[in-house]
């Protein structure tokens, strides 16, 4: 029965390796935003899907300004680009300079609604019945010698208002100019040329990333400054850095992990079937994990490289036999672990899926991968190492596990007993000195890591653009698209006071682009009242001796509004008829911002950082129930196993739950979500320690003392090497790990002795 197994397993493994292999081929996708590790059933179902639909908007957008000292220069180098850009067939549209064609179609959608567009501040004038003021400015546009007359615009618009609310709208790049038909700025004796495009595949898709890497590399000419920003580069370069990551981090700890094992053991036997143990593991694990999410994220990717450490305890398990003499071949090592590993990989798996019940996308990943990884090593050494293994017990052992016999005697030993609470005695002391520094820390903006240069730049590009990015917005909801643009054009004017307090810098609401259909027709009576009494002496006086050709009587509607071109970023804001966003740019004040806006009907702010570090807060105290019910979960098996000894099985991996927290607030270390579930993982793992002491006899101490060695150092080396990563989350859950399997793995042998 068990060959018939072995050989469905070995099918098994080469299905999933050849899955991955096309998944490969075909292209990785990787997610690299810590903010994919938000929940988002939980949030506001209408606010995640707006936020979602800016973010898509976003998501494709890269913008570079190349500076030269020379104006013409700069302007070459953006134009080449742009053109370059086009032809590549890697973006939909790219924006360099002024489109004549864009602008036309734009005036052609609004002319026809004309009088039921207006720009706030001619309709204050028309309210305070100041319609000569309007006159007076028409005269300055049209006679002005930076002026224009366009008759055929007079002959609709003899008042200019169609331009005066052009010219109020909230546009971005409001520092760019056109010359020679290149968007540029000029800023301390730079001329930087604006190149902006939209992408035409996923940011976050390998593929895309190293299509884009190549086409800079050839085409970003090496005389000109470059500033870039984007969502590409910030995916490309936490791609990068995590496949640089888990490549050295799976390097040294899988080099760790083979010097280890040819230390101790002397052979090679050992190396391969550990090889083969943790590759069949991480890529089953892999296979499952891009069946069923589809896409990985680097910080899964990250673990996975960790995974080593931990898949090899039980293949150290089985190793540490070799130097039992009544264990002498494959099958009889075998029969020795396999109840200790079995109830390990039990505890191990109940630790993992708890993460499962954590509503973030990315730590389920790093469950169902861990899961899978962990069983199917287990699979691994109790189907294949006795047909694979025909080595006899090995002769050298005796010194050292003589010597390991000390790591048990100091929790047994009668005499070692002023040493023992010498120990705990310092443990204690550590977690008191670091209880005061103890401190939780869930903002969002600490975990993002992204690269210091990469926002220097985009920080850069805000400013000289003068476009800058919006971590807050309203969230207006309405029954239908009407009534959305009806509470827009009533907190419009908080918007506009606050601003002129300094409480943000900007806003975009789509109302400002498409009035409300009530909101127009007021505006067009208006007109009617107040400058149709003055429009002959204004025709008289310019000239025309026709009356204007009348606006249209149907309003312009939001659903009208092009996808594309200038007002792309408008229709992304009416993710939905009743619900828009509008857009808070440089909020300085937030908290005085919501006093000021507190009681708008139909209006709810919301802030993105704050909102995700207010859940980062919450899933943070609920990882700590998380680690009690996982306990739970693990006291039934425990105490079919071992009865009454049952909390004494728990308490070394208890105290490591206990202690590593404020022991690593001595090392500066925040106490975050990431550390909380850490902290889940410390307790199945070390529990693993203690379930392999009590299933150990006296006579066999030395070798689970070697063996539990070994596999806490190997998980140390994988899972303690995380805390230097560069990603925060990894870094978090890393240091963590390291503190806490440290002391699981000294407090094991507490759980000594031979289950009832």
């Amino acid at each position: 029965m068990r060959r018939y197994a072995a050989w469905c397993w070995l099918a098994l493994v080469l299905f999933a390796a050849g899955y991955v292999g096309l998944r490969v081929h075909a292209g990785l996708h990787l997610q690299s935003s810590v903010l994919a590790l938000l929940p988002r059933a939980e949030r506001d179902g209408v606010a995640d899907l707006a936020q979602q639909r800016v973010a898509e908007a976003g998501a494709r957008r890269i913008v570079l300004l190349l500076g030269h000292a020379e104006p013409a220069r700069a302007r070459a180098a953006g134009q080449e680009l742009a053109a370059a850009l086009t032809a590549s067939g890697l973006v939909r549209g790219v924006t360099a300079g002024v489109d004549q064609a864009a602008q036309q179609r734009l005036g052609a959608l609004y002319l026809p609604h004309r009088a039921g567009l207006l720009a706030e501040a001619d309709r204050a004038l028309l309210l305070a019945g100041q319609g000569q003021a309007l006159v007076d400015r028409a005269r300055a546009m049209l006679f002005s010698p930076a002026g224009f007359g366009d008759a055929a615009l007079l002959a609709r618009d003899p008042f200019l208002l169609l331009p005066g609310f052009f010219t109020a709208l909230p546009l971005p790049q409001s520092r760019l100019a056109a010359e020679d038909g290149q968007l540029v700025v000029h800023e301390g004796g730079l001329t930087w040329a604006f190149v902006s495009a939209e992408l035409a595949g996923d940011s976050f898709a390998l593929p895309v990333q190293h299509a884009f890497a190549a086409f800079f590399a050839a085409h970003l000419p090496a005389d000109v400054q470059v500033l870039r920003t984007g969502a590409l580069f910030y995916a490309t370069e936490g791609a990068r850095q995590a496949m640089e990551e888990s490549s050295t981090l799976g390097a040294v700890s899988l080099a760790a992990t083979v010097a280890m094992i040819l230390l101790v053991f002397r052979r090679i036997r050992p190396i391969l079937l550990a090889m083969l143990d943790i590759g069949v593991g991480i890529t089953v694990a892999t296979a499952f994990c891009l069946w069923w999410f589809q896409e990985l994220h680097t910080v899964a990717v990250l673990f996975g490289a960790s995974l080593i450490g931990v898949a090899v305890d039980y293949s150290l398990q089985y190793f540490a036999a070799y130097f039992d003499p009544a264990a002498p071949t494959a099958t009889d090592r075998l029969r020795r672990v396999i109840p200790g590993v079995a109830i390990g990989l039990g505890t191990t798996l109940i630790g993992y899926c708890t993460l499962l019940l954590a509503p973030f996308p990315g730590l389920q990943q790093i469950a169902a991968f861990s899961c899978c990884g962990l069983i199917g090593s287990f699979l691994t050494v109790w189907l294949w190492y006795p047909r694979l293994d025909r080595a006899g017990p090995l002769p050298h052992g005796g010194p050292m596990l003589a010597r390991l016999q000390g790591h048990w005697a100091l929790w047994q030993a009668p005499g070692l007993r002023r040493w023992r609470l010498g120990v705990l005695a310092l443990l204690l002391l550590a977690a008191a000195a670091g209880l005061p520094r103890l401190h939780a820390d869930d903002n969002v903006q600490n975990m993002q890591g992204m690269p210091p240069e990469l926002k220097r730049q985009e920080a850069e590009i805000q400013r000289l653009t003068g476009n800058g990015g919006a971590a807050q917005f309203l969230l207006v909801h309405g029954a239908d698209a009407e009534a959305a643009l009806q509470a827009q054009e009533a907190v419009l004017p908080r918007l506009a006071e606050a601003q002129a307090h300094g409480l943000l810098a900007g806003y975009q609401a789509p109302a400002q682009f498409v009035a409300s259909v009530a909101r127009q027709r007021e505006n067009a009576a208006l007109v009617a009242r107040v400058l149709a009494p003055l429009l002959p002496a204004w025709l008289a006086e310019i000239g025309l001796d026709t009356p204007p050709q009348p606006p249209t009587a149907q309003p312009l509607l939001p659903a009208a509004l092009p996808a594309d071109g200038p007002l792309a970023l408008v229709r992304a804001l009416m993710p939905e008829p009743g619900t828009h966003l509008v857009l808070l740019h440089g909020v300085t004040d937030l908290a005085a911002l919501r006093a000021a806006l507190a009681g708008a009907p139909g209006v709810q702010l919301v802030s993105l950082a704050d909102d995700w570090s207010a859940l980062f807060g919450v899933y943070r105290r609920q990882a700590l129930w998380l680690l009690g019910f996982s306990v739970l979960l693990m006291l039934p098996l425990l105490g079919w196993r071992y009865r009454w000894a049952t909390p004494r099985v728990l308490a070394p991996s208890l105290a490591a739950v206990l202690l590593a927290p404020p022991i690593a607030a001595l090392f500066g270390l925040a106490f975050t979500f990431f550390n909380a579930m850490a902290l889940v993982l410390v307790l199945s793992i070390g529990v693993d320690y203690a379930v392999f002491c009590r299933e150990t006899p006296a006579e066999r101490r030395g070798v689970t003392a070697l063996a539990i060695l070994l596999a806490a150092v190997s998980t140390t080396l994988s899972f303690g090497m995380l805390a230097a990563s560069q990603v925060f989350a990894v870094q978090a859950f890393g240091s963590t790990m390291l503190i806490g399997i440290g002391i699981a793995w000294l407090l094991a042998p507490l759980a000594g002795g031979r289950p009832t």
